[in-house]
């Protein structure tokens, strides 16, 4: 558990499927899914207290990272995820995103 202004620490809670940060105002989770080489993320969720202070974004750049690690393709089912890796184009080629001279991504 972390106090207020700190950057909680992110846990890969493998029995419940989920990364996790407990915050002062409850736990911070990213939920997924893993299919062979792939993994999908299905849902994020911040406490409601503890919402706009980048603990989601904290807690999905950990996920990411494990998946990059690991070599895992990434299926950003949740809307939270997918905005992230919009916002941060360096995770887009776990998605099998390709970037285009423009600065696009195909498939």
């Amino acid at each position: 558990m972390t106090t207020p202004g700190q950057t909680p620490q992110v846990r890969h809670n493998e029995a419940e499927r989920r990364f996790e940060a407990g915050t002062p105002g409850g736990v911070a989770i990213v939920q997924y899914l893993r299919r062979g080489d792939r993994i999908v993320f299905t849902h994020t969720e911040v406490p409601p207290a503890m919402r706009g202070q980048g603990i989601g974004e904290h807690v999905a750049e950990t996920a990411l990272e494990f998946a990059e690690r690991e070599h895992l393709t990434v299926e950003p089912k949740c809307e939270f995820i997918a905005a992230y890796i919009e916002r941060h184009p360096r995770y887009r080629a776990l998605t099998g995103e390709r970037p285009t001279p423009d600065g696009q991504t195909s498939e």
